[in-house]
């Protein structure tokens, strides 16, 4: 239920304005009766009883989680927790509100990339951060570690701000129990391969730099090469580029190992730019709240503009998502959701509904079956946007039965599935795709599943076919390199590596690998034959 400006909650603070809306709650900008101009903000679940229990249980769950992990941390670049409280069937907690905008916003604003020495210190912060919520036993993962999440004060202090999917770490565990996060910034082990640990927030925060530094999304799942990011920026500094290329490493054990270390490696290289820069730290940021010099009338501060801490709202919405509906920002080269390429120019973006309305609208008896399945399609995939795949599955299913399968909804479903570790049936959504729609995507995506179950021949001759469609993309060509050499074609593997180092000069992960492929032919050709005479 939304709160209106001037309610009164917990007999104690009085709503001023919404600050943001999310998958999980809204936030508003509340006044403190007990302490006259002390603003706080308050959180609240978006829990309106209609979502199917599951659902409805884990939302609470994950906002009760939220509201102990909140409750525990203490650190000057993280909000501080006020109190929680229940208050007509609702849940509610207050914490400190920061003022200021994001550096989502800030780049936004520029239009252009940020200067090397600002984003460095702004990174240093962060690490600051992060080496506390890691140093917790057991250690706290924040796993949404991207530019909307990191707050600039008008004084210059940087805070985190949303720590509503965080996790703590479980020894032993072989994977998420969900798997959450943004696409563009997200690490391999977001898609539940393996679980989340330190070092996935350490690739988050170098998909974060790339980005700030570069004005260009990072590509997902992509370590860039070296000179990609001086290729946009001539005059960023080796060291930079290189701490950045090394915290985006796809294997977590090439990354840096803690963010105590990444914190040494952008000091060195704040320090080789600006050694003035890199003896003055980051302004500390107040552990009070702000306090007004005097009280502002109720009117004026209900019309002010939305600013400071938009702990879940998101940027402005900039090109949607051909697969899954969601609204990127204006820039976005990439699906933040599910990495789809964008198109150059997109439509303009439509309204999207909130959060809270997600998987629970039904259309009306008596709507006209066409009009039925075009409802339950939207349904799925604003289902898949916010992260209830369940639902997103659920309405997939229900669309198909309602004669509404086509190329993108046996995707979307494809995604939804794969996401949820389901790939066996993931491989059969994405084949039903190709035979709807040849295209190297659909294929692509098929032998990525496939792959994941162990199935190399299948994927094999999925990206056989990706290829054919659309023989100048390395990736694909990388890609059935590696599953030739899986299979043991060694020849054919070394072939497929080849052209994809020509397609893409210079790509260190392509060369070694066709490196590791010839070392195991020429060992192959020396190993003794043990042939009959």
């Amino acid at each position: 239920m939304a709160l209106t400006a001037g309610a009164v909650l917990h007999g104690r603070y009085r709503l001023l304005r919404p600050l943001g809306t999310g998958g999980m709650g809204s936030v508003y900008l509340v006044e403190d009766l007990r302490r006259p101009g002390t603003v706080w903000a308050l959180k609240q679940l978006l829990d309106d009883g209609t979502l199917p229990a599951d659902e409805a249980a884990q939302a609470r769950a994950r906002f009760t989680a939220e509201i102990a992990l909140m409750r525990r941390l203490r650190h000057p670049r993280l909000p501080r927790f006020v109190e929680s409280f229940d208050e007509g069937g609702a849940r509610y907690f207050v914490m400190e509100f920061i003022p200021g905008g994001t550096l989502d916003e800030r780049l936004a604003a520029a239009r252009a990339p940020l200067p090397e020495r600002d984003v460095l210190r702004w990174a240093l912060a962060v690490c600051d951060a992060l080496t506390y919520l890691h140093g917790q036993r057991p250690p706290i993962i924040v796993r949404d570690l991207k530019p909307g999440n990191i707050m600039l004060t008008p004084s210059g202090d940087v805070r985190l701000i949303d720590l509503g999917i965080a996790r703590t770490y479980k020894p032993g565990q072989l994977s998420n129990t969900e798997n959450l996060g943004t696409m563009t910034y997200a690490s391999p082990e977001h898609l539940g391969q393996t679980q989340t640990d330190p070092r996935s927030d350490l690739y988050s925060l170098g998909a974060t730099l790339y980005h700030l530094l570069t004005y260009v999304e990072p590509t997902p799942l992509e370590t860039p090469p070296p000179g990609a990011l001086r290729a946009h920026v001539p005059a960023l500094s080796a060291a930079t580029e290189a701490a950045v290329i090394r915290a985006m490493q796809l294997d977590p054990a090439r990354r840096f190992q803690s963010a105590a270390e990444m914190h040494e490696a952008l000091a060195h290289s704040l320090a080789a730019i600006d050694p003035a820069a890199a003896r003055a730290p980051v302004p500390a940021p107040r552990t009070r709240p702000p306090v007004a010099t005097r009280p502002v009338p109720a009117a004026a501060r209900v019309a002010a503009p939305a600013r400071g801490q938009a702990a879940t709202g998101p940027p402005a919405a900039g090109p949607r998502c051909p697969r899954c509906g969601h609204a990127n920002r204006p820039s976005a080269r990439f699906c933040a959701r599910d990495g789809t390429p964008l198109q150059a120019a997109a439509a303009p973006p439509l309204a999207r509904p909130a959060a809270s309305m997600v998987a629970t609208a039904r259309p009306p008896r008596g709507t006209p079956r066409a009009t039925r399945a075009a409802t339950t399609v939207q349904l799925a995939r604003e289902a898949y946007t916010t992260g209830h795949l369940a639902a997103a599955l659920r309405h997939c299913e229900t669309a198909i039965s309602q004669g509404a399968a086509n190329y993108d909804l046996y995707l979307l479903q494809g995604r939804a599935l794969q996401a949820l570790g389901r790939h066996g049936e993931a491989v059969n959504a994405f084949g039903a795709a190709a035979r709807l729609r040849t295209t190297a995507e659909a294929y692509a995506l098929e032998a990525q599943a496939a792959r994941a179950t162990g199935d190399d021949s299948r994927a094999l001759l999925a990206l056989t076919r990706a290829r054919q469609l659309d023989p100048r993309d390395p990736d694909l060509c990388y890609q059935l390199g590696l599953v030739c050499r899986a299979l043991g074609q060694l020849a054919q593997a070394e072939g497929e590596l080849e052209m994809a180092l020509a397609l893409r000069p210079g790509d260190q992960q392509i060369a070694r690998a066709l490196t590791d492929v010839r070392a195991a032919a020429a060992n192959r050709s020396r190993a003794p034959s043990h042939g009959s005479a």
